[in-house]
């Protein structure tokens, strides 16, 4: 550890500024805090552009805190979410929302409760140099006070309904999405009050007899879902004209034959959007549109021309069994199984582009093909029949998925399953393995920090078993049947586990705070009880955080491989 701080309290300010660039805050703590005073004083005068706190363990969240000051804090994600309930609470309990008026630049809000919401709303036109906004919260009431906020915003993400109700002129903003779906004079509103706008995505509804009114906009990327309404070429000419200054155009639509044409496309493209470069589409036909062999050739024709295939590169795919056409790979199949087939109607003749766009992938069988980006694979039955490798890259693998209802999966076939796969930290178990009743070995999975058991487990003898082979559980869902259970579960698992959820009938379980706080021996946390679940957010007491950080600090110095993974995958 002290060849590592004097490695890097050899590098000056503006190197160590770089590396950090490239690391999530809870990377930067976690590898370099308390390596040197020299460092320290440098994370103290970091600037962190990027704090999500979504989803994210309780005993980081609290390092967090407890170690970067207000004015560090440039752009923040709040989250009352699933994993972590009545976050929102907790942050405005530990600082002042006046403590944000300068520094904060970007601000992330999903879910949060009313009460948070309304004291932090209530505040958002003091923070004065915040430019990008989300809003996740259907249930905001209107406010009129947010009106001189989004005049002078940049960007502007939100799913409030009553915000188109209540515009005002936003000449500053350029990027804007709207997660609730609007009418077609809404939207025409929105552009008449957004003049410089030049990213819009948006989900229009529209009448069938609504045309849209000649309007002058210079927006160059539009992401437009229509899934509810059915749209013909015509229209689509007079929508899209409206629009000549685009770069970039993405929709979903039911539609009629005629906007199916390719050649019909091109020329108007060519005349209308020639500054168009990337255009992704997705048709759903009607169901009395019939598709015979020679209407699908005679589509695909018009695709193939030198336009689609040389000069633009844009390809398409048909299923004429679902009635779709589609731009390829953009909106190919993610999921897929040991049966799965490219389209066989398509404009490009290398399939592994579909296989390639798979990154969900459920296997019983032997395939003959070959899966290179799979990120969650699903088993069904026993995994030793099929030669996994032959299928899919195995150190792509970061969530493991046993189908089967049975219980025959042996302790040896999931470590070596393990081994091979590097990234993988979630399992997701249908029932524990019968198997681990067996289990006498003293092996230890340290990778896998998350799993979920669906059905209630058998014994606790075998949630003893499943703590022992993963001791590094931090994420837990399970289903219990009784309050005793979860007394039970938390004192095995309480050193480690952060965010926790029990699948229940709530009313037939009585829970309350103390309850908790006898089982963990602290008030580190926070719960929620919904209908069907009851979700903790568990932190350490300060006692067992000190011995955290330590613990950190002495597996070793700060992983270059880690920071070359970052640099890549950016």
């Amino acid at each position: 550890m002290s060849n590592c701080s004097y490695l890097f309290d050899l590098f000056p300010v503006e190197i160590i500024h770089m590396i950090f660039d490239y690391l999530s805050i809870c990377d930067i703590l976690h590898g370099f805090f308390n390596l040197s005073s020299y460092i320290d004083s440098i994370i103290f005068n970091y600037n962190f552009t990027k704090i999500n706190f979504r989803s994210i363990l309780k005993y980081d969240f609290d390092l967090i805190c407890e170690n970067i000051n207000p004015k560090q804090m440039i752009s923040l994600i709040l989250s009352d979410g699933i994993d972590t309930p009545n976050q929102s609470d907790l942050f405005l309990s530990l600082f002042k929302v006046e403590e944000f008026y300068l520094s904060l630049h970007c601000l992330v809000l999903e879910d949060i409760n009313d009460e948070s919401m309304e004291i932090i709303v209530n505040h958002l036109n003091q923070f004065h140099n915040l430019s990008s906004l989300t809003i996740i919260n259907n249930n905001l009431s209107p406010l009129s006070i947010l009106k001189p906020l989004f005049c002078r915003l940049i960007r502007l993400n939100i799913s409030c309904e009553w915000f188109f109700h209540n515009l005002t002129l936003m000449k500053e903003l350029k990027h804007l999405k709207l997660f609730n779906q609007c009418t077609l004079n809404q939207f025409e509103n929105i552009i008449h009050h957004t003049p410089n706008l030049i990213s819009l995505n948006i989900c229009l509804e529209r009448d069938h007899i609504e045309k849209i009114q000649i309007i002058n906009c210079n927006l160059t990327r539009l992401v437009l879902n229509m899934s509810s309404s059915q749209m013909n070429m015509n229209y689509m000419k007079d929508f899209l004209s409206c629009f000549p200054c685009l770069i970039y155009f993405e929709i979903e639509c039911r539609s009629d034959l005629d906007l199916c044409d390719g050649y019909e496309w091109e020329r108007f493209l060519l005349e209308k959007l020639f500054y168009l470069k990337i255009f992704y589409f997705k048709f759903q036909l009607r169901s009395t549109v019939i598709l015979n062999t020679i209407a699908i050739q005679n589509i695909l024709q018009s695709y193939s021309t030198s336009y689609w295939l040389n000069e633009k590169q844009w390809f398409i795919a048909i299923e004429w069994n679902q009635r779709l056409i589609y731009s390829i790979p953009r909106f190919s199949c993610e999921s897929a199984d040991s049966t799965f087939r490219p389209p066989f109607h398509c404009t490009i003749s290398d399939n592994s582009i579909f296989y390639n766009h798979i990154n969900a992938l459920a296997l019983w069988e032997e395939t003959r093909n070959r899966f290179v980006n799979v990120k969650e694979l699903w088993l069904i039955d026993d995994p030793l029949r099929i030669n996994l490798e032959n299928i899919i890259d195995l150190n792509q693998i970061q969530r493991l998925i046993f189908v089967s209802s049975k219980s025959e999966l042996s302790i040896e076939t999931l470590i070596n399953l393990i081994n091979k796969m590097t990234n993988l930290n979630f399992i997701q178990f249908n029932n524990i393995p019968l198997s681990f009743y067996e289990y006498k070995q003293n092996i230890q999975i340290q990778q896998i920090h998350s799993i979920e058991i669906l059905k209630e487990f058998k014994s606790f003898s075998l949630i003893e078993t499943l703590n022992k082979i993963f001791p590094q559980l931090q994420r837990l869902q399970i289903k219990i049947q009784t309050y005793e259970d979860i007394e039970k579960i938390l004192k095995i698992f309480s050193k480690s586990l952060s965010i926790v959820r029990f699948y229940c009938d709530t009313s037939n379980i009585l829970i309350n705070k103390k309850f908790i706080q006898n089982i963990l021996n602290h008030s580190n946390f926070t719960f929620a009880i919904d209908n069907n679940s009851i979700r903790l957010w568990i932190g350490l007491n300060k006692v067992s955080n000190q011995l955290y950080l330590k613990e950190k600090k002495t597996t070793g110095c700060f992983s270059w491989s880690y920071l070359r993974k970052s640099i890549l995958k950016r």
